[in-house]
């Protein structure tokens, strides 16, 4: 679910005054307050730009070095908020290092893989014989002629008027 800048503002400003924060129809209490406590992390590491939906991306020399930094010793969640993104695709991106190399971070594509539709593959007529192209047209043109003569009595089936049980 997303939430506006405003309501995470509010959010925050009642979290750490004690203040009871009513939960957002259909989400857990568990999980809000975990995604609460996320909210406040960034917007005390970053302020009021940690809780925009569009921070700016990364590039590969960026990631490259907040990897090197948990490499170092720093954890996953500190370099993570320093940074504004979520420890879990730090984690993520120190994964596919740790398996790929610097060739697997320049790979990452983002956001949700296309549907690919199957395109329906198209004969070549040019092999088939005259006999076979006009069977085709027949059977073409008895199969539009029965569709519409479907459709004719299905708008004469909705013209009739409904009898009541």
């Amino acid at each position: 679910m997303k939430y506006s800048k405003e309501f995470k503002l509010e959010c925050i400003r009642k979290y750490k005054n004690g203040e009871y924060i009513e939960d957002p129809p259909g989400v857990k209490r568990k999980v809000f307050l975990n995604q609460l406590r996320r909210w406040v992390r960034m917007h005390d590491s970053l302020g009021e730009a940690g809780l925009d939906r569009n921070r700016p991306t990364l590039d590969i020399d960026q990631r490259l070095e907040l990897i090197r930094r948990v490499e170092g010793g720093e954890s996953y969640q500190s370099v993570a908020l320093s940074m504004g993104i979520l420890p879990d695709l730090l984690i993520k991106w120190h994964n596919i290092y740790l398996e790929s190399g610097i060739d697997g971070l320049k790979s990452l594509k983002r956001g949700r893989a296309s549907m690919n539709k199957k395109k329906p593959i198209k004969k070549d007529d040019s092999k088939k014989t005259k006999e076979e192209l006009l069977e085709e047209i027949e059977y073409l043109k008895a199969e539009n002629e029965y569709l519409k003569k479907l459709d004719a009595l299905v708008q004469k089936r909705k013209a009739q008027p409904q009898k009541k049980k």
